[in-house]
């Protein structure tokens, strides 16, 4: 009877430059490993994310700030509807003249869209966004009708 676990078995064959089978097994688990430890890092590098993000609200505004370092602010486009707020934008890659061999690549370009639902309904006409050392700060002023009233309870 063989008391030693498969996977411990795996692991010799890794040692010893093992099969095919175990060199493969290295490589997924290596693959799942990177995956689970940043899911849009490199894995994602012909894929369009969107920035991140962070959202505060306050009682009359809610504030949006994203990351977007190396976007010109000309190349971003703000949509606000409703309760549902829409970053476009493009990071534009800047080619040299000669061609490089490169090793590897980790900086990420082209375009990116990101879309999320807000608390609570926004006055767009009073919408502003500032773009300042590569951190978008918008300011959503929230509609009239949505900010919060408080009600005096009366004695009886």
């Amino acid at each position: 009877m063989n008391l030693i676990p498969w996977r411990s078995k795996m692991m010799e064959g890794r040692t010893n430059g093992g099969t095919g089978l175990a060199r493969l097994r290295t490589e997924m688990d290596q693959l799942f490993d990177q995956f689970f430890r940043d899911p849009w890092g490199t894995l994602a590098q012909g894929l369009t994310v969107g920035p991140p993000m962070d959202l505060a609200e306050s009682e009359n505004e809610i504030t949006v700030t994203a990351e977007l370092p190396g976007v010109d602010p000309k190349d971003i486009d703000i949509d606000v509807t409703g309760d549902t707020l829409t970053i476009r934008g493009e990071k534009k890659q800047e080619r040299e003249g000669k061609e490089r061999n490169y090793q590897f690549m980790e900086r990420s370009f082209g375009r990116f869209q990101r879309t999320i639902q807000l608390p609570t309904p926004v006055d767009p006409d009073k919408v502003e966004a500032v773009c300042k050392n590569g951190t978008l700060t918008i300011t959503l002023p929230k509609a009239p009708d949505a900010q919060r009233k408080k009600i005096q309870v009366k004695e009886g």
